[in-house]
């Protein structure tokens, strides 16, 4: 078996579990931080239940559920979910401007 792979492997799932844990450690040490990525998720949410829904009172109502859920009483495990999937999405968008990078130098 290829132990360098298997142990490259786990070095990548503790660098994930090091980067959901670190807002939490952000959020503990700094209570301004706690603040603007409340105020970021508060954001984020309503523009995605308002592409989903459009403009109406069903978006507001969900949209102050999940806020009041996910924002006022997990804040830690939102906003870890939320730095992970902002760093999955940069990490997809570079490999495909990789790819393009090499697709079109040829």
């Amino acid at each position: 078996m290829n132990e360098k792979g298997i142990h490259l492997i786990f070095i990548i799932l503790g660098l994930f579990l090091i980067l959901a844990i670190l807002p939490t450690i952000t959020m503990w040490l700094f209570p301004q931080a706690r603040i603007i990525l409340q105020i970021i998720l508060i954001f984020l949410l309503y523009s995605m239940v308002r592409s989903y829904l459009g403009s109406g009172i069903l978006t507001i109502i969900i949209s102050g559920i999940l806020i009041y859920i996910l924002v006022f009483k997990y804040p830690e495990f939102t906003a870890g979910a939320y730095i992970l999937y902002v760093a999955a999405t940069l990490m997809v968008s570079s490999v495909i401007i990789w790819g393009a990078a090499m697709f079109l130098r040829k």
